[in-house]
């Protein structure tokens, strides 16, 4: 009952707090258990909540224990089909309890359970995946030796890839990949139960690393993201492939690794191209995005008109729109920001509390709305407009911020003309080496 009830609000949730979600690979869902879902975990409750709409079976998930500490919250998470983990960096001394945690697992599975996994072990805002743990692996092997290896089960990777999950109205790429079956390492395991566990270990990583954007050198995630900027790929540009971004950025690490180890003069002598460009754009206060917007608009006067339009008759649904969302929208960041300062778990505060807020708080206006007008049309009205002014007022900001950076580029090109043309003319040059470069490398199987 709770379960089924989080799931449809959950749904709603991720489909306001993102602004575009994803979807690749439903196909390769297996119909039905046993199976493992494994996945990288870059926000804490966003990862489960994101993979568990989709997915049409009842999940159940692997959590650390400290979250069963209080009993209304055990109480809860065990209704949500939470199972605890017992991890040593928690208490060493509970680490035991882990065997009752694998026969949990064994008993779901062999019913035809599903169970998520994040193998990581933490969840850190990174574009990589760190070493995983071998649990997924042995609770998949171990399932088929409770029951003499009667029962298979698949292992379903997941890659979440977010342009920034702490962000309301940011992007989610999420892909599922081709099931990996376990009894495929049976011989093995009745061999050398740990030597299979690795290898399969190994495989799931390798399966997860093909669906995310990996970077593996932490030093180049900055390179990494100034590339992706001056390409200027996303996935408004890619509407038909929204994915191709995924291997764009992909690519792009591939090629700055390539280069690394290949050819260090090439590689060092674009990278301090690029770095003297983003610090130039830092001295004037621009952006790589102001540059490449103002460059390539090629009707600049009939953009600064519909904007104005926008901006000025719909300042009136702006207004009405932010005075009722004011609090519920500020609340939510005020508290997750005081609960946490981690990026990896803001974004999942953000939008579950923020779901809470919003619903409490248009109730409350409603309330009184009805109460006051003592009319049942001015209140159904009311209730229409309140989430489609809402939702106006971000489309608004954006516009509003779209159309004052937009403006910051036409004064620094009036005031600094020359500076601003030769940031352009040596933004151009850079795209024509790298794409030179990207032509030049080799194909990598």
């Amino acid at each position: 009952m709770i379960y089924s009830f989080l799931r449809s609000l959950i749904r709603i949730a991720l489909k306001v707090y993102f602004r575009k979600f994803h979807i690749k690979g439903r196909e390769n869902i297996p119909q039905e258990g046993p199976f493992l879902i494994v996945a990288n975990h870059p926000s804490s409750f966003l990862d489960p909540m994101s993979i568990a709409v989709l997915v049409p079976q009842k999940i159940s998930f692997l959590a650390k224990a400290t979250m069963f500490n209080y009993k209304i919250i055990a109480w809860i998470l065990k209704g949500l089909n939470l199972v605890p983990i017992y991890r040593a960096a928690d208490n060493p001394g509970m680490v035991s309890k882990n065997q009752e945690m694998f026969k949990s697992c064994y008993q779901k599975l062999s019913n035809d359970g599903v169970i998520m996994i994040f193998p990581e072990g933490t969840s850190e805002n990174e574009r990589k995946l760190r070493k995983i743990k071998t649990g997924a692996a042995r609770i998949a092997l171990g399932t088929a030796k409770e029951t003499n290896f009667d029962v298979n089960v698949k292992i379903l990777p997941v890659g979440l890839n977010y342009t920034k999950s702490s962000t309301f109205r940011s992007e989610l790429f999420l892909e599922f990949g081709k099931p990996i079956e376990a009894k495929d390492y049976f011989d093995a395991f009745k061999n050398n139960e740990k030597e299979a566990a690795k290898k399969l270990t190994d495989e799931i990583e390798k399966s997860i690393i093909d669906l995310i954007i990996n970077i593996e050198e932490d030093e180049y995630e900055v390179l990494v993201k100034q590339v992706e900027s001056l390409l200027n790929y996303s996935s408004s540009n890619n509407a038909d492939n929204p994915f191709e971004t995924i291997e764009i950025s992909q690519n792009i690490y591939a090629a700055i690794e390539y280069y690394r180890k290949n050819d260090q003069k090439q590689f060092n002598h674009i990278k301090k191209k690029i770095d003297n460009y983003f610090r130039n754009l830092e001295a004037i206060n621009l952006s790589d995005k102001m540059i490449a917007d103002g460059v390539e608009r090629k009707n600049f006067w009939n953009y600064i008109f519909k904007s104005l339009i926008i901006l000025i008759f719909g300042f009136p649904f702006w207004l009405f729109g932010y005075i009722n969302s004011f609090i519920p929208y500020k609340i939510p960041r005020y508290l997750a920001l005081l609960i946490t300062k981690s990026e990896a778990f803001y974004g999942a505060l953000l939008m579950s509390i923020g779901t809470f807020s919003f619903m409490f708080f248009y109730s409350f206006i409603l309330y009184w709305v009805a109460k006051y007008s003592g009319s049942n049309i001015i209140t159904i009205s009311y209730a229409i407009a309140l989430p489609l002014c809402g939702l106006f007022t971000m489309f608004y900001a954006r516009v509003a911020r779209k159309f004052y950076y937009n403006w910051r580029f036409v004064a620094c090109f009036f005031s600094k003309q020359k500076l601003v043309i030769q940031l352009a003319s040596t933004r151009n040059g850079i795209i024509k080496e790298l794409n030179r470069l990207q032509d030049n490398m080799p194909k990598i199987e």
